[in-house]
């Protein structure tokens, strides 16, 4: 049965993305029923704002689902699979889990890094955490203050190099967008202590990037010159769930913020498509990653 199918997909997800996709189910059985918000308020004897915090996915108390699906008169199988959404989206994370390595702002992020059908992420300055060599790593790492001890370096190091395995997965889709600056940083400050080109490695592992079948990689060229959203890094989680869940991360210095509010979400959409467009394709990328390469 379709809902089933659906339902034992979802269990896979963490659980505020259970939340977004329950909030999604619920305003589309409210829309189907000819509902409005005020209305659906007025059966939980709560505010609109409620409903609306709950259909972007901020989660719902069991009585109160129940009441809702019996005033939007939802079919037996609708039920089931809402009801199923509720008790994932509740669920926590286990002990151990590699997620919990992370700061708690990364945690979501950690966990819906393999569980995605697609992954897109713009970065400006910095190559993408999941296409960095341990060395760049390293290099990034020893930039913050306080200075971190060699053993903080060390874990940092080995944690994000964990998280690089999901790139295995050929069932999920990577694409990344990186704008030329990030691969243009002074070279001098970008040495190991044997004096091999840091840089250089990495951008050869880019080159390598490129032939895996399930990753997409495009370089903003300097040529384009100012393009739309430029400077601000994001990455699109994307789920093929019943509905479609988009879910976006914005890094920020001292954290993310995730968005999953559908209007500011259709927004980070269209600027993908838009920096898309202003990237070079792959051969392109291909030529100017191997003639940066070539320069250093």
């Amino acid at each position: 049965m379709e809902v089933k199918d659906s339902v034992t997909q979802h269990l896979q997800l963490p659980p505020p993305v259970m939340k977004v996709v329950l909030g999604n189910q619920l305003g589309r059985l409210r829309e189907a029923a000819g509902v409005t918000q005020d209305d659906a308020a007025a059966v939980l004897g709560c505010t609109q704002q409620k409903i609306a915090h709950i259909e972007a996915g901020s989660g719902i108390k069991l009585i109160e689902l129940n009441a809702l699906l019996d005033h939007y008169a939802a079919n037996e199988p609708d039920r089931a699979y809402t009801r199923d959404l509720q008790a994932e989206s509740n669920r926590r994370t286990k002990r151990g889990a590699f997620s919990t390595r992370f700061r708690q702002y990364l945690r979501l992020l950690v966990d819906m890094e393999p569980s995605c059908n697609r992954y897109s992420s713009y970065q400006a300055l910095l190559v993408p955490g999941l296409l960095q060599t341990e060395d760049y790593m390293r290099m990034t790492a020893r930039a913050w203050r306080p200075s971190l001890s060699a053993e903080e370096i060390d874990k940092y190091a080995a944690d994000r190099l964990g998280r690089q395995v999901v790139l295995d997965n050929t069932d999920q889709q990577f694409w990344f967008i990186i704008d030329e600056a990030a691969l243009r940083r002074a070279e001098a400050a970008l040495r190991r202590a044997k004096g091999e080109p840091v840089m250089k490695a990495q951008i050869m592992k880019l080159v390598e990037i490129i032939d895996r079948p399930n990753v997409e990689l495009q370089i903003v060229p300097f040529s384009v010159g100012y393009y739309m959203g430029q400077g601000h890094d994001y990455t699109i989680f994307g789920y093929d769930t019943k509905p479609a869940v988009d879910i976006i991360y914005l890094e920020q210095h001292d954290g993310g913020e995730y968005v999953d509010n559908s209007k500011r979400t259709e927004r980070y959409l269209t600027l993908w498509e838009h920096q898309k467009a202003a990237a070079s394709g792959p051969e392109q990328t291909r030529r100017t990653l191997l003639d940066i390469a070539s320069s250093l």
